[in-house]
C-alpha cells in the first residue's frame, strides 16, 4: 500500500510541503549520520583518529593492508560525501 504525502500531510495536519521538506531534510540528516559512523567505525576498527595515521600504520605493516585499503578509501570519500550531503540542505537565515 502506498500512502500519498497529501494523506500523510493531511493526517499529520501540515502543508504538502513542509512535510515534503521536513522528510528531505531527515533523510538527509540520516545519510549524513551514517556516514559519520562509517567514519567512527573505521578509526574504532584501527585504533586511528585520521585517514594519514591509518595510511602510515598500512605502509608501515602495523595493520594488514586488505581489507584496511579499502576502508581507508572508503574513509577518505566521506567528507565529500558529506559535504555534498550538507549542500543540500535548507539554509535558514540569521536568527
Amino acid at each position: 500500500m502506498v500512502i500519498a504525502l497529501e494523506q500523510v500531510a493531511e493526517t499529520l495536519q501540515v502543508s504538502p510541503e513542509d512535510l515534503w521538506r521536513h522528510s528531505l531534510d531527515a533523510y538527509i540528516l540520516r545519510e549524513k549520520r551514517l556516514a559519520e559512523l562509517d567514519i567512527a567505525d573505521v578509526q574504532d576498527r584501527y585504533g586511528v583518529s585520521s585517514t594519514v595515521e591509518l595510511r602510515h600504520k598500512i605502509e608501515g605493516g602495523v595493520i594488514f593492508s586488505h581489507p584496511a585499503w579499502e576502508d581507508l578509501i572508503e574513509w577518505e570519500n566521506l567528507p565529500a560525501h558529506i559535504q555534498r550531503l550538507d549542500s543540500l540542505r535548507p539554509q535558514t537565515g540569521p536568527g
